[in-house]
């Protein structure tokens, strides 16, 4: 499967973790398109994506990827592309 970022939106919100990066919208094989991917920067310094959601009392996910594999592709996009965004600075 083809991952590919369409747009990608950074801002710091925060200085504690886990802190709010960027907001990514990407596409998978040109047919599915998922808008409002989080990126976050962890506690221990890495990087992990939430997908976007509908209720923010219920915290339910509106696209969930139950393929790991996949998921990992779209969290490495997402990720080496924040990370030569601000190795470029």
């Amino acid at each position: 499967m083809n991952v590919e970022l369409v747009d990608f939106y950074p801002f710091e919100v925060s200085t504690r973790r886990p802190r709010l990066l960027a907001y990514a919208d990407v596409k998978i094989d040109g047919k599915i398109l998922i808008r409002g991917i989080r990126l976050y920067e962890a506690k221990n310094g890495g990087y992990f994506i939430s997908m976007p959601e509908y209720n923010p009392e219920r915290k339910r996910a509106i696209v969930e990827l139950e393929d790991k594999e996949l998921f990992e592709k779209v969290r490495r996009v997402v990720v080496d592309y924040y990370k030569s965004l601000i190795s470029a600075s």
